[in-house]
């Protein structure tokens, strides 16, 4: 699978999915994150991974529904590069995003030359869980809310990052 970087598409682009994914972002998807994360998905490897590439397959098909084929694959956001304007919702109140340049850095420990370092699914899943949450701590305002965090677009293309990394692993089995 090769995804765009999100930071590569147009700003027009950019606001056009996140507008997108505002739409997308329902109490009930909302929710399903939700229970997710109660029933361990946070918590071990292969939930982990599995949970998060079927979430954003559910908005990969929605977006390919309404006809916006070239937000499919779902770019993808690094955490080592600034979140972009038409990224930043929310950016008031109290759920605001709070910090746009987290600068947390996966490589090179997930660079695809070291994915073979990690013998199975479960491990790989286990040792991003760590990093992966400290982007949403990082981040903060709802990012860092388990419950809530699918409600930022950004949520959908750090996920997507987190995503080509397993799919990388998969191609160096």
């Amino acid at each position: 699978m090769h995804r765009r970087f999100l930071n590569h598409l147009w700003p027009v682009e950019r606001a056009q999915l996140a507008n997108l994914i505002q739409q997308y972002a329902t109490p009930d998807i909302l929710a399903h994150h939700a229970n997710a994360v109660f029933h361990l998905a946070h918590q071990q490897g292969r939930p982990f991974l599995e949970f998060h590439r079927n979430y954003i397959q559910g908005l990969e098909n929605f977006l390919w529904q309404k006809g916006f084929y070239q937000f499919v694959p779902l770019p993808y956001w690094n955490p080592t590069d600034g979140i972009t304007f038409e990224f930043n919702i929310p950016n008031t109140g109290p759920d605001a995003l709070e910090n746009l340049s987290p600068m947390i850095n996966f490589f090179p420990q997930f660079a695809r030359e070291n994915l073979r370092n990690f013998p199975t699914v479960e491990a790989l899943g286990d040792a991003l869980i760590r990093p992966h949450n400290d982007v949403h701590i990082a981040v903060g305002g709802v990012m860092n809310n388990v419950t809530r965090s699918p409600e930022a677009p950004i949520f959908w293309p750090w996920h997507a990052f987190i995503d080509d990394i397993w799919w990388e692993w998969e191609r160096c089995r």
